[in-house]
């Protein structure tokens, strides 16, 4: 998770640490550089936008972006906050722990879009990770969570992603995971993607009354 921490302290600079504040706008996978060490930079700010100031809530932008990582209410109007990048954050932080694509048209239809496929399968992540060491990866799933709520007020501020990333870095156990994306490989799914068990308590993240990810299980 270093590569992911690395990236939400870049964040953390532009949203709290730079005057003025900046949003990123267009964040992915592929503009995270790594040297051979793992450490992460934030690169290409060509999409960069200078943050609202004074009274005003949001920036107004061109709908642009990566189909995947962009915020649904940036895609609806166009109104880009710093909570659009937690959002795109999210998306990064899921590619890191599943080890897949966000969009991913080589794989059956319900499994394209990576958000989606993750919502409606959290469910059974619960009960296949139930041990301690399992439970670190449930709870960086749970901080993606967060970060993907279809409500931005009711995301994270990057500097929380921040701390909770950090502590789950250095929580009991974490010596022990020796591989994250192997874990989603037992995940019972039929040809199409859907999870051979009970769906009817499964709400996709951001659903109305779900106040947490967890209680998604």
């Amino acid at each position: 998770m270093k590569i992911a921490l690395d990236a939400a302290k870049g964040l953390q600079y532009l949203h709290d640490k730079a005057n003025p504040p900046v949003i990123y706008h267009d964040l992915k996978s592929s503009n995270i550089l790594v040297d051979k060490e793992f450490n992460a930079k934030l690169s290409d700010l060509g999409l960069a936008k200078l943050g609202p100031t004074g009274d005003k809530s949001h920036v107004s932008s061109r709908v642009m972006g990566t189909y995947g990582y962009c915020a649904p209410e940036y895609q609806r109007t166009g109104q880009l906050t710093a909570k659009s990048d937690v959002y795109s954050f999210g998306v990064v932080l899921l590619e890191l722990i599943t080890g897949r694509r966000a969009i991913d048209n080589t794989r059956p239809t319900r499994e394209q879009n990576l958000v989606t496929w993750v919502s409606f399968s959290i469910h059974v992540l619960c009960y296949k990770w139930s041990n301690l060491k399992c439970l670190i990866i449930l709870l960086k799933v749970a901080v993606a969570a967060m970060c993907l709520n279809e409500e931005p007020s009711v995301r994270p501020l990057i500097s929380d992603v921040v701390t909770a990333l950090t502590f789950l870095e250095t929580a009991p156990g974490r010596q022990h995971i020796t591989g994250i994306a192997p874990a989603y490989h037992g995940v019972d799914l039929n040809q199409e993607g859907e999870a051979l068990t009970d769906s009817s308590e499964c709400r996709p993240w951001g659903s109305p009354g779900l106040s947490a990810p967890l209680s998604l299980c």
